[in-house]
């Protein structure tokens, strides 16, 4: 995708899972990328990865970021400009998720799940606008099949991937006569480290990746570079007409009826 060439792209939650596989892919087209997270030594794995895919060094930048810490997030822009001089991409894919009951949810683990998923990707784009409104950029967040459908035991999860997805469709309105594009990725299950992450076991996740067989009849669970592949479509110049869009990377599960 030619129209990436030395683009600036921030990536957040770069380090592992989707956000490592976007990264992967952006090296291929020769986009200027910055890669933040929490852990840096895992960041600068995937810049390895990066560098090995072609793209020179001068071309990656990696940054330790706690998404939760406003502080932190202005840091990223301001070095980010710096270093580049313009921000072309915003890829909000860091995200947090925990399966518990209801009445077993703190205000803890709300709050948690919630500053990671929703108030970090608006002050983040807030921070953004600015240098995309130059460059005519774009966002792209990284949401979930859990915005637009309910699932057990993931409440806060679902509620915070929903208002993620009413935050892409309304700025994406508010930016459109600015031609800032506003999109969205809502992968179905993904093979990841994020279900034990948020209390799998390894049993249990084995049988959970089993039953994606049927309720992802395309393809049951995910590789992370099919979602990376459907990000890099959004965020280059193929999608220059989209916006506002919710793309469901789920092998047809939230068109399937249940069973």
């Amino acid at each position: 995708m030619s129209s990436l060439l030395n683009k600036v792209v921030i990536i957040t939650g770069a380090s592992s899972g989707i956000g490592a596989a976007t990264a992967l892919e952006f090296a291929k087209t020769g986009a200027k990328l910055v890669l933040a997270a929490r852990n840096v030594e895992r960041l600068n794995d995937v810049a390895s990865q990066c560098s090995a895919k072609g793209l020179p060094q001068d071309k990656i930048f990696v940054k330790g970021c706690d998404i939760t810490d406003e502080e932190n997030l202005k840091s990223l822009i301001d070095s980010t400009v710096k270093k580049y001089g313009q921000i072309d991409v915003l890829v909000n894919n860091a995200g947090s998720g925990k399966y518990v009951p209801f009445l077993e949810t703190s205000t803890e683990v709300f709050d948690d799940i919630f500053n990671i998923n929703v108030r970090a990707p608006f002050l983040l784009t807030q921070l953004c606008i600015p240098h995309l409104k130059t460059t005519q950029g774009c966002v792209v967040n990284v949401s979930s099949i859990s915005g637009q459908r309910s699932f057990p035991l993931a409440m806060s999860y679902c509620m915070s991937k929903a208002a993620l997805d009413h935050f892409t469709r309304t700025l994406a309105i508010d930016l459109a006569k600015e031609k800032v594009r506003v999109n969205s990725v809502n992968p179905g299950v993904v093979i990841t480290e994020f279900q034990r992450r948020a209390g799998m076991t390894e049993e249990a996740y084995n049988k959970y990746l089993e039953k994606q067989k049927e309720l992802q009849p395309l393809t049951a669970a995910i590789e992370p570079e099919e979602v990376a592949k459907v990000i890099l479509f959004l965020a280059s110049d193929q999608s220059s007409s989209v916006t506002g869009e919710l793309i469901f990377v789920d092998g047809g599960r939230h068109a399937k009826a249940p069973v």
